[in-house]
């Protein structure tokens, strides 16, 4: 697996993390304001969490540099390398077990 299929698959996670959020939001029904606004508590805490987690996990393998900012271009399939070590993410991902 590339460095790039790697973050494809970060990428995925945040697009079902907020489709899940979605879904649950919709399926939700208000029945008094206090139920609204702890709907809108754990909601916004769920949607905090699925994005920090991506910002979080969307970082070079390496050097552990976050790649948030340039999810456009690695993900256009156009040649990238990461800014701080200069790896190229269409290389192998290293495995941590590997020396």
């Amino acid at each position: 697996m590339t460095i790039r299929e790697s973050l494809r698959n970060w990428f995925r996670f945040l697009g079902i993390g907020i489709l899940a959020i979605g879904i649950l939001a919709g399926s939700w029904r208000v029945h008094s304001w206090l139920n609204y606004y702890i709907r809108m508590a754990v909601l916004s805490f769920l949607l905090i969490s699925v994005l920090g987690l991506f910002g979080f996990g969307f970082a070079c393998p390496r050097c552990r540099k976050s790649l948030a900012m340039k999810v456009p271009k690695i993900l256009d399939g156009q040649p990238f390398h990461c800014p701080k070590c200069g790896v190229n993410i269409d290389e192998p991902q290293r495995n941590p077990a590997d020396p």
